[in-house]
């Protein structure tokens, strides 16, 4: 629920996260401004909870370009972004 609650205020960043299985995820707004800015990414749809859907991409971070890292850590990348927009119409064309 935090990454949801932080994707809901998320205008101008990329968040993407480490998982138990070991792989990067970035979720929501998110995913869907990595999948404009890298070639190769694909948005695909996560259930949490057995109700929420959310926009989810598996990361591979070794093709991020260091441009566009804000600050990382073991379980963190930050990136910074300037979204064009599409979020919104994209998520109401799944549903």
């Amino acid at each position: 629920m935090t990454i949801l609650e932080r994707e809901l205020s998320n205008s101008d960043f990329i968040y993407i996260y480490w998982e138990q299985d070991g792989k990067w995820y970035a979720y929501e707004q998110s995913a869907f401004y990595l999948s404009q800015m890298m070639l190769g990414v694909s948005l695909g749809c996560y259930v949490m909870e057995d109700t929420l859907w959310l926009a989810k991409a598996e990361v591979d971070v070794s093709r991020i370009s260091h441009e566009n890292i804000i600050s990382y850590s073991k379980t963190e990348y930050v990136l910074h972004y300037t979204p064009h927009n599409g979020f919104h119409e994209w998520l109401a064309e799944i549903k």
